[in-house]
């Protein structure tokens, strides 16, 4: 998300001054459909969802372009109690974007930090789960800062790095069709109070097993043929009520919630699937979408014409004055003082000193603060999650949109919330509100779309340049981040760079402990290689381990599914030329034996066998260069930028309700 401007001027494509023939946009529209509506779900009780609006090809990337993501960082210890190392998960603190939340290895941020969370807009927070009707598949974001510089641009840091990424279709989905993602098994069982006895994968086998018997009962027999009319032994007004009696039993399962709602369809799934019954009914007509629901394909990402400004929203298609340029569905965050963040301090306990956070010191927010709306008076924050209406940018005089509370969505939107105190909305935890961005004029395809953030963060803006400066790489070491760790010398020759750059080049040999001390890897990147510290020959006395214990590197040992649990911390102690004597007796792979080289590493790991902590230190010999891989240290991203511009945008007084404005 973009939140920069220096000047009061802007840079439109040519279109914006060309006049709009009323016919040519009726041709467009019809060859340029809307590719993802919102609308309401077909899973009953679930507001939301998101539809295709066009077939979608296997593998075919699902919209137009993928979302972006964002990191929110040690979000529990940062609203821990002062002096505390855990947080207070009680009534007094709650983080709404958990619900939102993905796995962040999945993302590919897991080095952002120790405890990151990953919180992804569009399609990973807009369509629902469906563990029959699975039918998109989702990918890993790239980091991508835009163009802009850390240390030559005061918009660095201010909104996230993270994008694309990107959904495909996991089969052939027909037009009108609901989208469905994985949500993962665990998300319902963890949520089984609030959500109840969600279907999972496992739960179709009893539901389709208790339909065959269901059938047997109707008929008197198991065969297909006899599941007629006029062999039915009840009417179909008692198989209505016995089906009723059925659905709403009060011994709840996972499988009979797997079940047909309709008594009806129930039948046509005894002898065939339930899974077809349901996809048949996942379906909603186009014409109803474009009645009923709300394109979300209006704008698409773009490097902004606005200075420091990164990427912003382009409309892909003419939207006419007061049309719609995208809805945006809420999460509410009742107290913005929960994305503050502190600096550290230690803690005597009187047994052991621990890092905690000191309550006195902030030193930061976290960057999805960027990406909300919020207001003076008002410690309620507003997130938005629909594709792509985290791009669009601000100008205080040239915007072209605005935003509106939703209007004709009362499945979704509670207009009613509006009126209630911020008690209330701390007590609602489910997303239930929805804002319009629409246009305040024409605006023609290509066009970048602009809202007024508000004075308060213009002003804001203003201040955040006048007290920037320009810095040089040589003072990135340890000094233009949070959080990073001190290293042994100052390294910042190289600036910033990330570990995906160092590790495209495969053929130079890596340096050792000794030559690094000359010739340092940059400051923001380590050394870590993938090595099976648990793995059964890793133990000559189980199950207690010696201190030191060395072997030959193992590929079958070493890799595997489960690597990511096999990555450490490294040093390179060693390297040597492969000879051919190594090559037969290794048996190495081609693309070992053009490297050229092989390494020797150590590592150490801290280990537990029942109440016993204790260090063992690793040596590993014969390591081929796959072996080894560079990692980006925690906290050194953009995001962590000790001088990023942090603020959220402002809802005009006549949008922000009054009941909420409860800082007067």
């Amino acid at each position: 998300m973009i939140r920069c401007i220096l000047g009061s001027t802007i840079i439109f494509i040519s279109a914006a001054a060309v006049d709009h023939d009323r016919e040519s946009e009726s041709e467009s529209e019809s060859s340029n459909p809307c590719l993802l509506y919102l609308a309401e779900s077909t899973i009953p009780g679930a507001g939301l969802g998101m539809f295709a609006g066009k077939d979608f090809n296997e593998g075919e990337l699902v919209g137009r372009v993928g979302d972006p993501a964002f990191p929110t960082v040690d979000q529990d210890w940062h609203n821990s109690p002062e002096g505390a190392s855990v947080t207070r998960h009680n009534w007094d603190y709650h983080w709404p974007l958990v619900n939102y939340d993905w796995n962040p290895p999945d993302i590919g941020m897991d080095e952002e930090g120790e405890d990151v969370s990953a919180t992804v807009t569009g399609f990973g927070a807009a369509p629902n789960c469906h563990f029959r009707l699975l039918n998109v598949d989702e990918h890993g974001a790239v980091y991508d800062g835009a163009g802009l510089d850390r240390y030559t641009s005061p918009g660095a840091g201010a909104f996230t790095p993270w994008f694309n990424r990107s959904s495909t279709a996991a089969n052939d989905i027909d037009a009108g069709s609901e989208l469905f993602v994985d949500y993962g098994t665990n998300w319902f069982i963890s949520r089984e109070e609030d959500m109840g006895l969600v279907p999972v994968t496992e739960s179709y086998e009893g539901a389709q097993s208790f339909l065959k018997e269901y059938g047997v009962l109707l008929v008197g027999s198991n065969h297909p043929n006899d599941l007629v009319e006029d062999k039915m032994a009840l009417t179909d007004e008692a198989q209505k009520d016995l089906w009723q009696v059925i659905k709403t039993f009060p011994y709840a399962s996972r499988a009979r919630q797997a079940l047909p709602a309709d008594h009806n369809d129930a039948v046509k799934a005894i002898y065939g699937d339930i899974k077809s019954i349901e996809v048949e009914n996942s379906i909603r007509p186009v014409d109803f979408l474009d009645k009923h629901g709300k394109c979300v394909d209006n704008i698409e990402p773009g490097i902004s014409s606005i200075p420091h400004a990164g990427r912003g929203a382009f409309a892909t298609r003419f939207i006419p004055k007061d049309g719609l340029v995208a809805p945006a569905p809420l999460v509410h965050i009742v107290d913005k003082n929960t994305v503050k963040l502190y600096n550290e301090r230690l803690s005597d306990n009187g047994v052991q000193s621990k890092v905690v956070r000191d309550e006195s010191e902030v030193i930061g927010q976290q960057l999805i603060l960027n990406y909300c709306f919020g207001h003076p008076n008002s410690t309620v924050i507003l997130f938005p999650y629909s594709s792509n209406v985290a791009y669009i940018n601000h100008h205080p005089t040239e915007f072209n949109a605005r935003l509106r509370w939703a209007k004709n969505f009362d499945f979704f939107h509670n207009e009613g919330w509006l009126n209630k105190s911020t008690d209330f909305l701390e007590e609602n935890w489910r997303s239930g509100l929805m804002l319009e961005f629409v246009a305040l004029r024409d605006i023609n395809p290509g066009e970048e779309v602009l809202i007024d953030y508000g004075k308060e963060w213009q002003l804001a803006w203003e201040e955040h340049v006048k007290g920037w400066e320009p810095t040089s790489p040589e003072q990135d070491f340890n000094n233009l981040t949070h959080w990073t760790k001190q290293m042994d010398q100052p390294n910042g020759k190289d600036g910033y760079v990330r570990a995906e750059m160092l590790d495209q080049d495969r053929e130079t040999p890596l340096r050792t402990v000794h030559e690094q001390k000359d010739d340092a890897y940059p400051h923001s990147v380590e050394v870590k290689c993938s090595v099976n510290a648990n793995h059964r020959d890793a133990y000559l006395f189980f199950p207690r381990t010696i201190p030191f214990y060395t072997r030959d590197w193992d590929e079958e040992v070493d890799t595997g599914e489960h690597i990511a649990d096999h990555l450490h911390s490294c040093r390179i102690t060693e390297r040597y030329e492969i000879h051919e004597d190594y090559e037969e007796e290794l048996d190495f792979e081609e693309e070992d034996i053009e490297h050229g080289y092989m390494y020797t590493l150590e590592f150490e790991v801290r280990k537990e066998v029942g109440d016993e902590a204790f260090s063992e230190r690793h040596e590993i010999t014969n390591a081929p260069r796959k072996a080894l891989s560079f990692a980006n240290r925690d906290y050194t991203s953009d995001v962590f930028l000790k001088k990023a511009f942090r603020h959220e945008m402002i809802l005009p007084d006549e949008v922000f309700p009054e009941a909420w404005k409860n800082l007067k």
